[in-house]
């Protein structure tokens, strides 16, 4: 990164990491720790259980089947139709002649001694109570983001994965751009010296009402957050990681203009635009709407940065100088949910912490939060005024 944007950055967040990982790095992690008073455990495949079976947890589960590292185990969902689906989608993939054992209910699962890991994609209200159950149970944990609904759950979260760290558990969490190879490129690249400092950044998440219409969870505040938090913390992560720190402060406006097209949305805003300040003087520019038309222009999702010398698009790898000439920075797309299964599954194997470990998740949640509280009091709320709160 740009020495003017690493002179100016808040430390604050990277000193108390550092003092965390120092405690736990003579500790033994991952799956030779928490197997090490059972021999009978193989040491070269990971078995995973899952909790929580809708899109998201099916397309993490095509992820765990289509890695040699992992043995599919337990599965849960409230849902038996959503059980049966999945239950017949790893009977079919896994080799094994006995498919994954099926429940109702998540903590007979968290009880099977056939489970080392679980992976958990559930409303964003459960992930608090059933990350701290898997934790307790022993289990390492893969848990969608975000971390929890406000910042004490996040606290009290972090805090239970700081602990089980020292006992050899490992966290990771959904934010699976972290190992999109495209993204990793962008912010490599951001963070080095040819494009100079980073002065803005302009982004949306534009998404199709319609598409969303069968998570009525998502919907209400108490279960998810809304859009800020429940789906904007990918994008706060990624802001996160180009300038490796938080947001100084946040100023958000938003609101319900289309209950129609937005329907079932009832408690939380169906658009914002938010700015961020950022060490070093950078602002981001974020626009956030569920309403959008179904046609490129007007959907979807991007990071453009603008640096003294350069211009990059993130999801893209794409570059461009001063002239306006372009080059690619990265040709390959890469299945990023695969990419995150893969990486999950090689940290237990390998002993090492993930990427999106839980100090990048509790930043990434708080920044999410951080624009919740400024579209909340239609003012500017700073970073020490939300984690003093």
């Amino acid at each position: 990164m740009d020495s003017d944007n690493r002179k100016d950055r808040s430390d604050l967040s990277r000193r108390q990491f550092l003092v965390h990982s120092a405690g736990v790095a003579g500790a033994s992690l991952g799956l030779s720790a928490t197997r090490a008073a059972d021999s009978s455990c193989p040491g070269a495949e990971v078995r995973l259980g899952f909790i929580g079976l809708g899109d998201r947890g099916r397309q993490l589960l095509g992820a765990a089947l289509a890695s040699a590292n992992a043995r599919v185990t337990a599965l849960c969902d409230l849902d038996p139709a959503k059980l049966k689906r999945s239950l017949r989608i790893a009977e079919a993939r896994e080799d094994s002649g006995s498919g994954p054992q099926g429940f109702t209910n998540y903590r007979a699962l968290l009880d099977s001694r056939d489970v080392d890991a679980v992976v958990i994609s559930t409303p964003v209200h459960l992930h608090l109570p059933q990350t701290l159950a898997a934790l307790a149970a022993g289990r390492h944990v893969y848990c969608e983001k975000p971390l929890g609904l406000d910042v004490g759950e996040c606290r009290q979260l972090r805090d239970a994965c700081r602990e089980a760290e020292s006992r050899g558990q490992l966290y990771q969490c959904g934010l699976q751009r972290r190992y999109n190879p495209r993204y990793r490129e962008s912010v490599r690249y951001l963070q080095g010296k040819e494009p100079g400092k980073i002065l803005f950044v302009r982004a949306q998440w534009h998404g199709v009402a319609s598409s969303r219409k069968n998570k009525p969870w998502l919907f209400r505040q108490e279960k998810s957050g809304g859009l800020v938090l429940e789906q904007g913390t990918h994008q706060f992560d990624v802001f996160n990681w180009i300038f490796d720190s938080p947001p100084l402060a946040a100023v958000a406006l938003g609101g319900m203009n289309n209950p129609e097209a937005s329907a079932p949305l009832q408690d939380t805003p169906d658009h914002y635009g938010a700015i961020l300040e950022y060490p070093g003087g950078a602002k981001v520019q974020l626009s956030h709407m569920n309403y959008s038309i179904p046609e490129r222009r007007f959907s979807g999702a991007y990071e453009l940065v603008f640096c003294e010398r350069a211009g990059v698009d993130v999801a893209n790898a794409l570059v461009w100088d001063t002239s306006g000439k372009s080059r690619e920075l990265c040709g390959i797309r890469g299945n990023e949910t695969r990419l995150a299964m893969a990486s999950f599954l090689d940290s237990l194997l390998e002993g090492k912490r993930p990427e999106a470990d839980i100090e990048v998740a509790y930043r990434a949640t708080l920044s999410s939060l951080l624009c919740s509280r400024a579209l909340e009091s239609e003012g500017k709320i700073s970073w020490d005024e939300l984690e003093s709160s």
